[in-house]
């Protein structure tokens, strides 16, 4: 390979590095007064010998989408009915959530819909779905979100596949196999290659012209027994999410038209929307600025970032309470898998603080803990911040698009009480099995931190 060559690649992979994001894309909106924010949750749970599921998220998002009026905006990742049927019975919720969105444009012709959703959900365009193709042929306007302008983990990889491996597509015929599902079509080996980048659209928003929702549960049947937070709320923070949400339409060109609105910027609450990488600047700067008889208390599916991690030591060692209730990462979909990061980095606190940083698992049934909430208890005021993002590289560090809200609330306040309450059920098994003690932590730790490390050095992560 001559010079010339050389130096054309390295320049190619430097321009892959140095890629901005586009405006709107990574947002931290303004500090917003409302005093209408709820707090919901979604818990799967044994209690005398029985498996139980309490689902209120998914019928909150029903009830959003009949009160719209003007617009709506759904922007989900995962999205579709594949799994294996002959070994699970999972709700309906994808379709659930197709048949309101669809019967709302039928009562109400001028509405306007848009359907955000990743590539994921297509296998990378290589087949449609159902609900996608409902929702389109109702004239619903369904945007696959294109991510080839943002980072990718692997910045290597992510840059050649840019530029030597996407002009040849994804679609034709296919014949690897579905990791949905053995029923689901067959897919190609570019769109494997696609997958391989590990970006994702990984929202879970809902906004219209009254009101938000933003949660860490998908609308999609094989996540339906999961356990998940969603905050609903309304206020002029409603522009700030729809212009957020049209920067992600102009990523995959398609330009969101949407009538602004307006709320009296006034209430006991200061809320703020977060995406991407500020989403990871904002948690560093509330736990660094947390002090001696603060608490913080998190309940987390991914707890992988190394940066956060040590924040989160450092706050233990000035006099932090901080309790977490974390995933076990041992199954996803039926699938086994190895405890990463959870398990790595859930030993890494206790060790590095002696015990202060207090570690719970939540008794998976099957199902995954799925929640990303974080609440810190200060001497006058609650700050919360909970949505899609987990506290990873990936998601917090401007390299999956994410969606948080965060709060900040009188401690007096009911969402406050609702929250900390929350936590204290799950925490104290009140009404139920909802955790058990972190007692396996040196079970094959040692192999799992050579690939915590491997993964979080070079890109290529399950987490």
């Amino acid at each position: 390979m001559t010079l010339k060559k050389i130096l054309f690649i390295c320049l190619i992979f430097l321009y892959g590095c140095s890629n901005n994001l586009p405006k709107n894309i990574s947002m931290e909106s303004p500090i917003y007064k409302t005093d209408n924010v709820e707090f919901y949750y979604d818990l799967t749970f044994e209690k005398d010998g029985n498996i139980y599921s309490e689902r209120r998220i998914f019928d909150q998002m029903e009830d959003i989408i009949f009160n719209a009026d003007k617009f709506i905006v759904m922007d989900v990742f995962l999205f579709n009915n594949l799994y294996n049927a002959n070994k699970f019975n999972f709700p309906k919720v994808s379709g659930a959530i197709t048949n309101s969105l669809i019967k709302k444009k039928e009562k109400n012709p001028e509405i306007e819909i848009f359907f955000l959703t990743d590539e994921i959900n297509t296998f990378y365009g290589v087949y449609n779905t159902e609900e996608l193709e409902a929702l389109e042929k109702a004239g619903i306007h369904v945007i696959l979100t294109d991510l080839t302008k943002t980072k990718g983990a692997n910045v290597v990889y992510s840059t050649f596949w840019k530029y030597f491996f996407s002009w040849f597509g994804t679609k034709g015929y296919g014949w690897l196999p579905n990791p949905f599902s053995p029923d689901a079509p067959k897919v190609t080996i570019r769109s494997y290659l696609k997958l391989i980048n590990l970006k994702g659209n990984h929202r879970k928003v809902l906004v219209t012209d009254k009101e938000a929702f933003i949660t860490s549960a998908n609308p999609h049947n094989a996540s339906g027994y999961h356990s998940n937070i969603g905050f609903k709320f309304s206020g002029n923070i409603i522009n700030s999410i729809v212009d957020s949400e049209i920067a992600v339409g102009e990523l995959s060109k398609v330009d969101i038209k949407l009538p602004t609105v307006k709320f009296e910027n006034e209430g006991k609450y200061g809320i703020q929307f977060l995406t991407e990488g500020k989403v990871g600047r904002a948690l560093d700067k509330d736990i660094d600025s947390t002090e001696k008889g603060d608490k913080i208390s998190i309940g987390m599916f991914y707890l992988g970032d190394t940066s956060l991690v040590k924040s989160l030591i450092n706050a233990s060692r000035r006099g932090v309470d901080i309790k977490l209730i974390l995933d076990q990462n041992n199954e996803a979909f039926g699938m086994k898998k190895s405890g990463i990061p959870n398990k790595v980095t859930a030993k890494k606190m206790v060790d590095k603080t002696r015990g202060s940083i207090q570690v719970k698992w939540y008794k998976s049934l099957g199902e995954q803990y799925h929640t990303k909430i974080i609440l810190i208890e200060k001497k006058n005021k609650i700050i919360l911040n909970g949505g899609s993002s987990n506290m990873t590289k990936r998601n917090m560090r401007d390299y999956t698009l994410d969606a948080n809200v965060r709060v900040i609330a009188p401690k007096s306040s009911k969402l406050s009480m609702d929250v900390q309450n929350y936590f204290e059920k799950l925490w104290n098994n009140q009404g139920g099995v909802y955790t058990i003690e972190a007692d396996n932590l040196d079970e094959k730790y040692k192999s799992n931190k050579f690939f915590y490390d491997l993964q979080n050095f070079s890109g290529f992560s399950t987490f």
